[in-house]
């Protein structure tokens, strides 16, 4: 049994810099889902204006000068009022959809009456850059995560080389077997510095508090 989802409210205790990162992310998701948020209360170039200025006050903030760090706390402060502003909007739109409140790049609340599910399965798409030696990877937008795991890996991935236990992911291959893997709360990711012309098996696998979900499809792709 579940209650409507809300929007969760937990990215105001953030680090500024850690909201630096959560702004960028919503940025991504709302102008992807630009059909869904028609009319955003914010702007998006307003939110986009507003979350680089406090990402360029933190990074000034960092020399300990007392007056850039009011500066920051003055930018933070701004940037809390318009992203909570977007928040409520997106729990309009929502309706308390999930899935809706996922593609706004902000979380939704714990709603269920008993521990949440394990994600589903990711649906990922791969493909190569113009940058040598860069892939881009990108799952779809999915309710109940808090985090995925991209992979590359030089290896074939299967349910027989590849296994999530007690939360830890092991893959069993040789020694010459190249794995990347970046781990993040974003859905769209680019591997950096692969071997060019080799083929990369991309996968994800999306997390929440009661675990890993099941591996992604796999994709192969040719560094460029």
């Amino acid at each position: 049994m579940e209650r409507p989802a809300k929007v969760s409210f937990d990215f105001i205790e953030l680090t500024p810099t850690d909201k630096g990162v959560f702004g960028d992310n919503v940025i991504a998701e709302m102008t992807d889902h630009s059909g869904v948020f028609v009319t955003p209360d914010i702007s998006i170039a307003t939110l986009t204006t507003l979350n680089d200025d406090l990402k360029l006050k933190t990074q000034q903030a960092l020399s300990g000068d007392s007056e850039k760090i009011l500066e920051r706390d003055a930018a933070e402060v701004v940037w809390e009022t318009n992203f909570r502003k977007e928040a409520q909007y997106v729990q309009r739109i929502a309706s308390g959809d999930k899935l809706i409140i996922a593609q706004s790049g902000y979380h939704s609340t714990q709603t269920e009456v008993h521990p949440a599910d394990k994600p589903g399965q990711a649906d990922l798409s791969a493909w190569g850059n113009k940058v040598k030696g860069s892939i881009h990877a990108e799952i779809k937008a999915m309710d109940k995560i808090r985090g995925i795991v991209f992979l590359a890996t030089t290896q074939p991935i299967n349910n027989t080389n590849l296994s999530i236990k007690n939360n830890q992911l092991k893959m069993a291959g040789n020694n010459t077997v190249e794995m990347e893997a970046i781990l993040g709360t974003k859905r769209k990711v680019d591997f950096q510095g692969l071997v060019s012309g080799t083929t990369y098996y991309i996968a994800a696998i999306a997390f929440n508090a009661a675990g890993p979900g099941d591996i992604s499809n796999v994709i192969d792709v040719i560094a460029p």
